[in-house]
């Protein structure tokens, strides 16, 4: 499994995903969104162009995006699985073969206005 860091922004999205699935739909739904966000990430760090996995460098060269929804069964807790995911990974492999995730947005935000370029 390769390394992964999660910058101070998609630190920030993880907080705001939980904590408006905690208000919207109680703790079991906060917990089982915060192990398919785990999952997710972890998916990743073990094969980073997995399926599922796009190269998205039409919004920033070497960005790829990964949609929660293809980690879900892998994400099954005692309280069941997230039915219908709906936020994407945006990440990057780094110079040092190390996973990168740059934010995790909701599948109808405009990705671009929430990637910086680089």
């Amino acid at each position: 499994m390769m390394q992964y860091r999660i910058s101070d922004s998609a630190l920030a999205d993880i907080a705001d995903i939980l904590k408006h699935s905690q208000l919207q739909f109680g703790s079991s739904a906060r917990i089982r969104y915060q192990e398919l966000i785990k999952t997710a990430i972890e998916d990743l760090a073990s094969m980073p162009t997995k399926i599922g996995s796009n190269i998205r460098d039409e919004v920033a060269t070497g960005l790829r995006s990964y949609h929660l929804f293809f980690s879900r069964k892998r994400a099954a807790t005692s309280n069941g699985t997230v039915q219908r995911p709906r936020h994407i990974i945006f990440y990057r492999l780094t110079e040092n073969q190390e996973i990168e995730v740059v934010r995790i947005l909701h599948d109808a935000m405009e990705t671009r206005h929430h990637i910086p370029e680089e």
